[in-house]
């Protein structure tokens, strides 16, 4: 068992000998065997913790107990004791949970889900019925993420194991009233603790042979008001019963329970007091701890005393006790009061005592006892590395600043610890003015270690916020002072792997990798914060880098990494590799994790990851992009780090020039440079200039487009970023081919595709890129002007077969965009084609004809057959003849006469529509959309994807056609993938347990259909959680009534089966 578990937590109580059954409380604590979670819920003294005792030693099925105490408040110590609180029982239980305890800093929901999947797991591999009794569970009930994954176990724990709590707060878990409604919830309230007339009379005659009159009793009953705690002390009385009721009455319930202690205290004698006040310097003790303390004589008093006292609480086995944490108080006030010297010392020794056992809570506990600062201090800074380590940031700073500045100057390493809490905390103003402090005295001290470490804190804040030029003073400063301080080689090889990375922040990941190997850097170092793969990342080296964080994507660091986060920095390394979707995938997973705000900067980072991504899958929407550029900025500014910004601003530039938008494009990329030139970061001041170059070229400004580039290469050429030089080298040939500069157009396209072979770079040609073209039929025209000026040293045909196009088709001269959902809409190059230029509404028939048929050779045949039916055959000829030509002339405008269509391939009387990189509908989207989300199994991260599909039905499909036949088929099929969207988004609120959207979404569908069942349940089964039976039931009503009178049939099974389970 691990040193930081106090076992005396992990011993259940023994039953108090004077414990009476309480029929009622036994009646419903006896059902716990057939329910998921049972709760004691009451004040202090009236008897949870004894009726748990009573109520386990009566039964014979096993059991593991934790007493929660004030120091368990954060996830990891209380996860810990509760593993080993049942592997105390179960020896096998968490064999296979190797390193569950290695959460990070500030856990990730992912982590919880995964811990609390681990510890349900074990929980099933047990065959016998098992409780689980958390008691005193209030004090950590205000923890989010113990209240989360308890509420987790709760809901998963199999049929054969129950957990019980005992707690003065009721319980806030959101899953109490479904237990509640599915019975499988026992409560014990206060109410069932307190108790009656009857039980007082039998409790004192029965138990302690006291018998007492009637009026007595109601004396008793009115004074105590049934409180447990009162009435056995009452009963312990035996002289004087009515003198010590009298002294009970008109008295607050604290001064009522000072009363019972002075009471129980005076009635002891000198001997006896003097133990009880010694052995209340502790939590919890034991015959061992006491004869270390006090020796054998104050051992033999203890055994005594447990057996006649009511207020000290055996722990299983009768080997560690506690007091009633009312009387402890009680006891610690006497103690102070008759002599503070002694308490002060008894404090002292137990601090030394606990310093030496390598427990540090209990050791600051007692150092705090002693008002003894220095002792404090020293405490706090020996267990210092301890306490950060478990994360236990808050508590630790709050002991800090309790202590005076004369001790903290005394103490000055505590400034460095401070510092230490505060960054991993991302309160880095906080941080640096603790570090700063360190530094002023440790110079005043001579401390070399000190002044160095802070030193390297304050360099470690601006690595997390990306100033590589602030840190490099720091941590040059910190390696000169290596060899004046003591270090440990692991601490040592941390300063040079800070240094390492500090090098690629700057742009240098050349001069990073070298140093790398110059001073010999274990690979286990350099994969700490994916150093190693940001090096590559930044050398173009993507697929390596790719493959590295493929195999770390499931692991976990033990501290926030901020940008470095595997998986915010594998989402950006599949942006560059062009796959998007993956991509997305990661930035949200990161998101979903980010729930606590010490988790902003990683959730800011992949907000803007996730940007990127929509930029290039959703462009007829590109607003949604600039929604997440504008939430790492809030994000950035609430935390004051601005050179996150940059690559924001990168991102918004493009969006704003895509909305043009030039000025606004412009003034988000002079923003991202002021941040990164400021800090001389030049591998994202390269993009930046990237982005720079793409903003001029789409609002045709060449000239200052090509300055833009030029900027970007130099500073990629000093990272040797070959994947950088390549986007550079495009777009250097695409100014020069707009310009018509073939000397200049015809170097830099050869070098582009040279390195795109030699670097394995096919994605940039391939798939669409955030830093390349916006529409890929540039390649496709810049590969046919290469051939026709006959340059031979780099042959096209490889770049031909990524693109999927035949080298020998003409090449297209317009981009088209096309709207058919509603009426359908044209756009060529961005601008709409008005109803005039089609000349003829035949000519629009047969662009929709072809394009829904574009992966075939279409006969002219079929095309007259079904665009006009009825006509004869020469009318028919005729009219195709006129749709025809006006399509052509629609398609391509300029195309000179007898030159062959770029669009339209004509292979005899077959007829084929060149749709590749040349036309986008919205129509492709929807179904890529609606499709992903149906795929997806994350319940948010599959509404996204089918709330972009719904958004793109604004209409019947081709609406301003509906007197065409041909369309009505996939018309309705179009609207069945659209409603099928809509009830997994509604089933998805279900999950989300949203039901409000649940019954919104649900009574949408039924407007598209008002049979579609699925609708009904949807709506029934939303009101019913939101606790509207009445509208339930009228939904059903409904639902009889419009499948009675459209299709004359009953609802299905499953329906009536949810409207009985509403009316039950």
């Amino acid at each position: 068992m691990e040193d930081n578990i106090l076992i005396s937590k992990l011993i259940p109580p023994e039953p108090a000998i004077h414990y009476m059954r309480r029929a009622k409380v036994m009646k419903k604590l006896a059902r716990s065997h057939h329910t998921k979670l049972t709760i004691l819920h009451g004040g202090a003294g009236f008897g949870k913790s004894s009726a748990l005792a009573q109520f386990l030693a009566d039964q014979s099925n096993a059991f593991s107990w934790y007493q929660v105490t004030e120091d368990d408040d954060d996830v990891l110590p209380f996860l810990r004791h509760l593993f080993y609180s049942v592997r105390k029982v179960y020896p096998s239980f968490g064999e296979t949970m190797i390193g569950w305890d290695q959460l990070s800093m500030f856990p990730k929901v992912e982590e919880l889900n995964k811990l609390f999947t681990m510890f349900v797991n074990e929980f099933c591999k047990m065959r016998e019925p098992f409780f689980v009794i958390l008691d005193d569970y209030y004090l950590v009930d205000h923890i989010f993420h113990i209240h989360y994954i308890m509420e987790k176990l709760i809901l998963h724990l199999p049929p054969n194991v129950h957990l019980i709590i005992s707690s003065r707060t009721y319980p806030s878990w959101g899953c109490i009233r479904n237990l509640r409604l599915n019975h499988q919830l026992v409560e014990c309230v206060e109410e069932d603790f307190v108790f009656s007339a009857e039980e007082i009379q039998v409790f004192f005659e029965d138990y302690f042979q006291h018998y007492i009159t009637k009026e007595q009793v109601d004396k008793i009953l009115r004074t105590t008001e049934g409180w447990a705690i009162a009435i056995l002390f009452l009963a312990t009385q035996s002289i004087d019963l009515e003198k010590s009721i009298d002294k009970l009455q008109n008295l607050s319930s604290n001064d009522f329970f000072t009363y019972l202690s002075y009471e129980v205290f005076e009635g002891l004698n000198d001997f006896e007091q003097d133990a009880i006040m010694k052995f209340s310097i502790f939590e919890t003790f034991s015959y061992e701890l006491i004869e270390v303390f006090y020796g054998e004589v104050f051992e033999e008093q203890l055994k005594i005393l447990v057996n006649k006292h009511v207020f000290i609480q055996p722990l299983s086995g009768y080997t560690e006790f506690r007091y009633h944490v009312l009387f402890q108080q009680f006891l610690e006030l006497k103690l102070m009061e008759q002599d503070l010297d002694t308490y002060h010392s008894l404090h002292l020794k137990a601090t030394k005592y606990f310093t030496q056992q390598r427990n540090p809570v209990k050791a600051v506990h007692h150092a705090m006892k002693t008002k003894n600062e220095d002792l404090i201090a020293s405490t706090l800074a020996y267990f210092a590395n301890q306490f950060i380590e478990k994360g236990k940031f808050d508590w630790f700073i709050e002991r800090i600043r309790e202590l005076s500045a004369s001790t903290m100057a005394n103490h000055f390493q505590l400034y460095y610890y401070e510092g230490e809490s505060q960054r991993y905390r991302a309160q880095y103003e906080k941080a640096k003015k603790a570090y700063e402090k360190c530094i002023i005295c440790a110079k005043e001290c001579l401390s070399y270690d000190y002044l160095l470490r802070a030193k390297v804190g304050i360099a470690h804040i601006y690595l997390d916020t990306i100033q590589p030029s602030l840190a490099e003073n720091y941590l040059q400063e910190a390696l000169e002072l290596v060899d004046q301080a003591k270090l440990e080689e692991d601490y040592l090889q941390f300063i040079q792997k800070q240094y390492a990375e500090n090098l690629v922040n700057l742009g240098k990941p050349y001069e990073a990798e070298k140093w790398v190997s110059d001073v010999g850097l274990s690979s286990r170092v350099v994969r700490q914060g994916n150093l190693d793969a940001r090096i590559l990342l930044r050398q173009g080296k993507l697929q390596e880098a790719r493959s590295l964080l493929e195999n770390r994507l499931d692991s976990y660091s033990l501290i926030s990494d901020t940008y470095r986060e595997t998986d915010v920095l594998y989402s950006f390394i599949l942006i560059l590799l062009g796959d998007y979707v993956t991509a997305l995938e990661s930035a949200n997973k990161s998101i979903l994790k980010k729930e606590n705000e010490h988790a902003q900067y990683i959730l800011a980072v992949a907000y803007l990851r996730k940007g990127h991504t929509l930029l290039v899958l959703n462009p007829a929407d590109i607003a949604e992009a600039e929604q997440y550029y504008e939430k790492t900025i809030v994000i950035m500014d609430s935390m004051d780090v601005k050179r996150a910004k940059a690559e924001s601003y990168m991102g918004l530039a493009i969006v704003k020039s895509r909305q043009q938008q030039l000025e606004q494009a412009l003034f988000n990329i002079k923003l991202g440079l002021k941040e990164t030139e400021k800090v001389h970061d030049h591998w994202v001041s390269a993009l930046l200039y990237v982005a720079l170059s793409i903003v001029y070229v789409e609002h045709a400004h060449y000239l200052e487009a090509k300055e833009a580039i030029k900027s970007a290469e130099s500073k990629f050429k000093n990272s040797k970023d070959y994947f950088g030089l390549t986007i550079v080298s495009f777009w250097r040939a695409y100014i020069a081919y707009m310009q018509k500069d073939e000397v200049e157009f015809a170097s830099n396209f050869e070098l582009c595709m040279a390195t795109i072979v030699e670097k394995k770079y096919d994605f940039f040609v391939r798939d669409q890129h955030i830093f390349g073209p916006q529409h890929n039929i540039v390649w496709w025209q810049m590969m046919h002007h290469w051939n026709t000026l006959k340059k031979s040293a780099v042959k096209t045909t490889y770049f031909y077969k990524l693109i999927e196009i035949d080298a020998d088709i003409p090449v297209p001269a317009h981009m088209y965009t096309i709207q058919l959902f509603g009426a359908i809409t044209l756009y060529r190059d961005g601008e709409v084609i008005v109803e005039k230029e089609w000349q003829r509404e035949k000519a629009k028939e047969l662009f929709i004809y072809l394009y829904l048929n574009r992966t075939r050779f279409v006969s002219k045949e079929e095309i007259i057959n079904v665009l006009w039916p009825k006509a004869t055959e020469e009318t028919m000829t005729r009219d195709f003849k006129v749709a025809y030509n006006a399509l052509l002339k629609v398609l391509e405008p300029n195309r000179l006469p007898r030159i062959e269509s770029a669009y339209v391939v004509r292979k005899q009387s077959m007829y084929k529509l060149i749709t590749q990189h040349c036309m986008k509908s919205d129509l492709d989207f929807f179904r890529q959309f609606i499709s992903l989300g149906m795929q997806q199994k994350n319940p948010n991260l599959s509404n996204e994807w089918l709330l972009r599909g719904i958004r793109i039905y604004t209409g019947d499909f081709i609406a301003d056609k509906k007197q065409s036949e041909w369309l009505q088929d996939i018309r309705e099929e179009l609207k069945y993938i659209y409603m099928e969207g809509i009830e997994r988004l509604a089933q998805n609120y279900v999950r989300l347990k949203e039901f409000s959207k649940t019954v919104f979404w649900a009574e949408h569908l039924l407007k598209q259909d008002n049979t579609w069942e699925e609708g009904y349940r949807l709506i029934m089964y939303g009101y019913f959680q939101l606790q509207n039976r009445t509208q339930a039931v009228r939904w059903f009503e409904k639902c009889e009534q419009v499948l009675k009178n459209e299709l004359n049939i009953e609802p299905m099974e499953t329906t009536i089966q949810m409207y009985e389970m509403i009316i039950k």
